[in-house]
């Protein structure tokens, strides 16, 4: 049973049980400060099991995905650990409880698995006399049903929230298993950590809710939340011993294969390379969906777990193919193949593919670039603490790789374990306090943090205002840069608060009250320049993105011009130049951009009221991206729209663009209070306390902190481009407006006046003269037919007559077209299929690749029960590299080498004498 498979019959079997099915949640949580990531599939239900949120069902089930990166040293040896894992999972809040959740536990894997119940094997919580009875009660004996403490059977999401005593689900794999077995020790049965008694599935019964001092307090309702990890289960089912080896896995690792250019089979790599692709495999899992999530790179939390885990992968693949380009990615063709085997569950990896590829390509080059000559330096350290008979990497050698080469210490601590070495962490920890006091006593203005990359600092950091947008009402004044219309701000030296280098002319910038838009509520960030003039030089500095941190608003830049020698470095004097007290800084924000981003942003308001107008209430949006050039719009809606609900969105928004209404925005609004007042917000968004909320007069209310309009009437036109879906009850609308709908219609009406060229007819009646042509071609067609009917029927006779009797009554036909086409083929073979006693073999090659079908008389199926048109294609396709399938009467398949096709026509005879 395949992955997809278990997963679907999971979900279908939950709703049959009156379960409401919740698409999975983001692996990034929203609302949730506990967590850096979603590690289990109630978490998106934690507040419904607390009682304090109240859904419209009482039922539901889910495959969520799940990272969790507590053990990533254990990745890929031990076969079960994944850094990313999706989690089956049905939940109850308040309605059924322990006695229904065992039952269909039982009956699931019983029933839709079918998994082998002389290896069942169940725990409960040592004082759940309840879930016992319940077990033995449905058939599992008493000695299958073991009683474990709160290390094993007692359950909780993390320190805090709800909580409460499990059943768990084993399978025994058998006593030559497990550690035990290989150590000749004697396995203590479920609840063993030696792998021979392996858990499936976790049923909790969701009883407290775990207060900070760690009290148990009832909750309000009785809850289930059960959990089945996938990959887990699946292995189980295939026979596999490794989640590594399931059928998912499988294709992923054999993609790695194929780009390190490995010619061995992965049965045939050594235990070594084994472990290099599970690595690979899993990480770059991970990563996709994490950043496919929105998610990114960074030296803090989630994002620094996220640069640790691809660096961890980047040693794997130097470890599997030492000569890979420096200047390549690799990690970034691998995303194609995850993307392929899961995005039709999650849609969103779909979406986001590029991103996600550009991302794990920019991250893996930036740290290949200091990899190679800090990995030199690494094994130089190495071999010196070996002539010392030493097997400990120094603290301040640690501290050289730190600060001179970009390695973080656990990543140096990785490199030490892999050669059996340790490292001096107290060491490095005490020059790393060492240097802090240097920085302090000779420089005021800047340190360093403890990350890859030194930060200079100029002023202390304000995180009210470093995180503070400044730039909503700029005014603009006529000035001009490339032909776009621009706004200069001076920014003050006491407004820099820091700034740092990274590769390629790069730099990362902090300011105070920022002009220029940070990406974020589906908005993209301003693009712009910085320009510095210092000592009469002029320094030129491309803002390619701005995002949102923790603490501060960063500002990526591109040194495009220097009036000095290029360096590929800039020591600290050098940056003062640049950016200190000295200097003069302008930020330039691109306004002809902004403009056209504000225009689609309105509109995607505008767009969101209309929606609702035209398909009622229910509609949420679900996502949206604004940027300078469209905009598009996710919402919840079950089926596709028609042209007539397409045309009245568009009415509707242009009506409101033609009344001209001003646009009104109130700041700093108590969240409760906008609420209130009915203003729209995303669903799952955290907002503030304070929020900003955008009225158009008489049309909407939403919360919105992005750039908009001052007026509809500013906004032009709004053209809807194209109507589609993203995954079950969500549709996406995108559209243009301004200059970019006036363009996108001029280029229509050039393509209807081409066609009214091509067709010599006048432009209104484009339309009518294609109708005209269709009903021709159709006419043409039938005679095409008309004529392939005859051609058809004196192949028929030749073929007959060089039929060959092979015993049992039976005439094989079986012959190689000297032109391929496939309706003569199928019409071919539905004919000899109406005669008598006949097999057909007709097959022929095109463009490289060769085609088979094979028709029988239903009068021979009736005689010969195994014998089969699928069966017989399905043999020859693999003849010719390829694979084929169909029903008994009549099958096709193919394969990529033409040239064996006369060679496995010599074996028609000999396959359909096997089958009678």
């Amino acid at each position: 049973m395949k992955t997809n498979e278990i997963r679907r019959k999971f979900i279908q079997f939950f709703e049959s049980k009156q379960h409401t099915y919740v698409p999975s949640a983001s692996t990034i949580p929203i609302g949730d400060q506990t967590i850096l990531f979603t590690i289990a599939g109630m978490a998106q239900f934690k507040s419904c099991l607390t009682g304090e949120e109240v859904r419209p069902y009482k039922r539901a089930t889910n495959a969520q995905k799940c990272i969790r990166v507590g053990d990533l040293d254990d990745v890929g040896k031990d076969g079960r650990h994944c850094t990313m894992f999706e989690m089956l999972g049905s939940w109850s809040f308040g309605d059924y409880y322990k006695k229904e959740a065992i039952q269909w536990a039982y009956e699931f894997t019983k029933s839709e698995l079918k998994l082998d119940l002389s290896r069942f094997w169940v725990t409960v919580h040592h004082t759940d006399d309840e879930a016992f009875d319940i077990w033995k009660s449905i058939g599992v004996s008493e000695n299958r049903i073991v009683r474990l403490g709160d290390k094993d059977n007692f359950w909780a999401m993390g320190p805090t929230g709800p909580c409460g005593p499990c059943s768990e689900l084993y399978l025994d794999q058998g006593e030559h298993v497990g550690q035990c077995y290989e150590k000749g020790l004697k396995c203590s049965g479920p609840g063993c950590d030696c792998d021979r008694y392996l858990e499936f599935w976790n049923l909790v019964f969701m009883q407290y809710n775990r207060k900070e001092d760690g009290t148990l307090l009832e909750l309000p309702m009785k809850s289930v939340d059960t959990g089945c990890g996938l990959e887990r289960l699946t292995a189980l089912l295939q026979g596999k011993h490794s989640n590594f080896d399931i059928d998912l896995f499988i294709k992923i690792k054999q993609k790695i294969l194929d780009t390190t250019g490995i010619k061995n089979t992965i049965n045939e790599l050594s235990t070594q390379q084994k472990v290099n692709c599970n690595v690979i495999a899993d990480h770059i899992r991970m990563l996709t969906f994490t950043l496919g999530d929105g998610a990114h790179f960074s030296n803090e939390g989630r994002g620094y777990v996220l640069r640790r885990v691809l660096r961890r992968a980047v040693l794997q693949v130097l470890k599997l193919t030492p000569h890979w380009p420096k200047n390549k990615s690799f990690l970034e063709n691998i995303v194609t193949t995850v993307v392929e085997e899961m995005g039709e569950f999650y849609p969103e990896i779909i979406q986001n593919k590029a991103r996600i590829e550009d991302a794990i390509r920019i991250e893996e080059l930036r740290f290949n670039s200091t990899l190679e000559s800090g990995l030199a330096k690494f094994h130089s350290f190495i071999e010196e603490a070996k002539s010392k008979n030493k097997k400990v990497l120094s603290g301040e050698h640690v501290f050289i790789l730190h600060d001179s080469f970009g390695f973080p210490s656990d990543l140096t601590q990785i490199l030490c374990e892999e050669i059996e070495f340790k490292t001096d962490i107290e060491g490095f920890k005490k020059h790393m306090q060492e240097q802090k006091e240097r920085s302090r006593a000779e420089a005021k203005f800047y340190k360093f943090d403890l990350d890859d990359s030194p930060w200079m600092e100029f002023h202390t950091p304000h995180v009210e205002k470093d995180k503070h947008f400044a730039g909503y009402n700029l005014e603009f004044k006529n000035q001009l840069k490339d032909n776009h219309e621009v706004i200069e701000c001076s920014i003050s030296f006491d407004r820099i608060k820091k700034v740092r280098q990274l590769k390629n002319k790069m730099f990362e910038l902090v300011i105070e009250n920022t002009p220029f838009y940070p990406e974020g509520g589906g908005q993209v960030s301003d693009s712009g320049w910085f320009v510095t003039l210092s000592h009469g030089a002029k320094n030129e500095f491309e803002v390619v993105d701005v995002r949102k941190t923790v603490n501060c608003i960063v500002h990526v830049l591109k040194h495009i011009e220097y009036s000095t020698e290029e360096a590929n470095s800039l020591d600290q004097n050098e940056l003062v130049k640049l950016f200190g007290e000295k200097a003069k800084v302008t930020a330039v924000i691109d306004f002809t951009l902004r403009q056209a981003t504000m225009r689609n942003h309105t509109a995607t308001h505008l767009a969101h009221k209309a929606l609702q107008l035209v398909l009622g209430d229910k509609v949420r949006q679900a996502g949206s991206l604004v940027n300078s050039h469209a905009l598009r719009f996710d919402f919840s809606h079950n089926k596709a729209m028609t042209q007539e609900e397409i045309q009245k969105v568009e009415d509707y928004v242009n009506h409101q663009i033609l009344n001209n209404k001003k646009i009104i925005t109130h700041d700093s609004v108590p969240l409760g209070k906008a609420k209130e007042q009915g203003a729209m917000a995303m669903f799952d968004e955290k907002y503030d306390d304070y929020v900003r909320m955008l009225e158009i007069p008489e049309y909407s209310l939403e919360l919105c902190g992005g750039t908009h309009v001052t007026a509809t009437g500013n906004i032009g036109l709004f053209k809807i481009i194209s109507e589609g879906s993203v995954t079950s009850g969500v549709r996406r609308l995108e559209a243009v407006t301004g200059t970019n709908a006036y363009d996108y219609l001029k280029k229509l009406k050039d393509q209807i006046a081409a066609a009214a060229e091509s067709a010599k007819c006048a432009e209104n009646e484009v339309s009518h003269k294609i109708h005209s042509m269709r009903d021709h071609i159709k006419d043409l067609e039938k005679n095409i037919l008309m004529l392939q009917s005859r051609v058809v029927n004196t192949q028929i006779s030749d073929l007959l007559n060089k039929a060959i009797d092979i015993g049992s009554n039976i005439k094989l036909i079986s012959t190689i077209l000297d032109v391929f086409d496939a309706k003569e083929m199928e019409l071919l073979s539905d004919r000899l299929k109406e005669k008598k006693d006949t097999v057909s073999v007709i097959a022929a090659s095109s463009e490289g690749r060769a085609h088979i079908m094979v028709a029988i008389n239903p009068n021979l199926l009736k005689q010969f029960k195994k014998l089969s048109a699928g069966s017989i294609v399905k043999q020859l396709s693999e003849m010719v590299d390829g694979k084929g399938g169909g029903r008994p009467d009549f099958a096709r398949g193919g394969g990529t080498n033409p040239e064996k096709l006369p060679h496995a026509l010599k074996h028609v005879e000999e396959i359909v004498k096997s089958l009678i």
